[in-house]
């Protein structure tokens, strides 16, 4: 990924140690999806997002000519430019959902200013780094000091939980407990969700596993897992369990060091390895 020092006045690059990874010693996983083993103790680069997800940021989004960034948390929308002029902090209000097309809009308005942020579904290419971010933003600011509106636009993502980045040992699926005995290896089912490299890797019974991690508004969304293709008697459970989880959507929740997994098919729920 480029760098793109030119935003560093708008503290979007600044970078932080990635959470410490427990002790585990899983299976390989699938080539693709990792250059070392599942779990495998090493020093990996912080990313650019790390900081900032760390500071409970939700979304993120930037653009140039001028440069701005734009930062959505659980309370707060934070915009700021280089300039300075433009910017301002407000509570973050109840998006509004277009009926037609998946856009989200947020609209606050204080004695301070207006400020109407869009966030559209739709792949944007940073016209300075060249990086693709999933989705397209525009805003609308007005404020105090310079009461006519003026619009940026430019390209945004989720950062995600940073309680998520994790491994996380599989307890349940759809309400059946998953029994160590069923399983031929010293190791049960396990997933560790990588929010710095966004990639979602583990073990599935009988195979080491990988493919792509992406952050939601609510939840998360795993790309096309894929991995080695040992057969053992616990295969057809791992089936149902890659199944579950590859390329589907999911909300979260994280409650006495589990986290659940659901969507309108499955449930599965996992117990945080310490």
């Amino acid at each position: 990924m480029k760098s793109y020092a030119l935003l560093i006045p708008l503290s979007l690059l600044a970078t932080a140690c990635a959470p410490a990874r427990p002790e585990l010693t899983p299976p390989a996983a699938a080539e693709p999806a990792s250059s070392g083993p599942v779990g495998a103790e090493k020093t990996e680069p912080a990313s650019r997002w790390d900081a900032q997800r760390g500071r409970g940021v939700d979304f993120v989004a930037m653009g140039s000519e001028p440069f701005w960034s734009l930062e959505l948390t659980k309370g707060q929308m934070r915009f700021r430019t280089v300039a300075g002029a433009d910017s301002l902090v407000l509570p973050l209000p109840a998006p509004s959902q277009a009926q037609d097309a998946p856009v989200l809009r947020y609209r606050a308005l204080s004695a301070a200013g207006e400020l109407t942020v869009t966030i559209a579904q739709r792949p944007c290419t940073n016209n300075m780094s060249g990086e693709v971010l999933p989705y397209t933003v525009t805003v609308q600011v007005r404020t105090s000091a310079q009461p006519a509106a003026r619009e940026f636009a430019g390209c945004g993502r989720y950062l995600g939980d940073y309680r998520l980045h994790d491994i996380w040992a599989l307890e349940s699926v759809d309400g059946q407990a998953v029994d160590a005995a069923q399983f031929t290896t010293k190791d049960k089912p396990y997933l560790e969700l990588n929010l710095t490299r966004a990639e979602a890797l583990g073990f599935g019974g009988c195979n080491g596993f990988g493919g792509s991690l992406t952050p939601e508004r609510a939840g998360l969304k795993f790309g096309t897992l894929r991995g080695t293709m040992l057969a053992c008697p616990a295969l057809p459970f791992e089936r149902k369990f890659l199944g579950a989880l590859s390329g589907n959507s999911f909300s979260y929740r994280i409650e006495n060091l589990r986290l659940t997994l659901e969507n309108r098919t499955s449930t599965l729920v996992f117990k945080k390895i310490d």
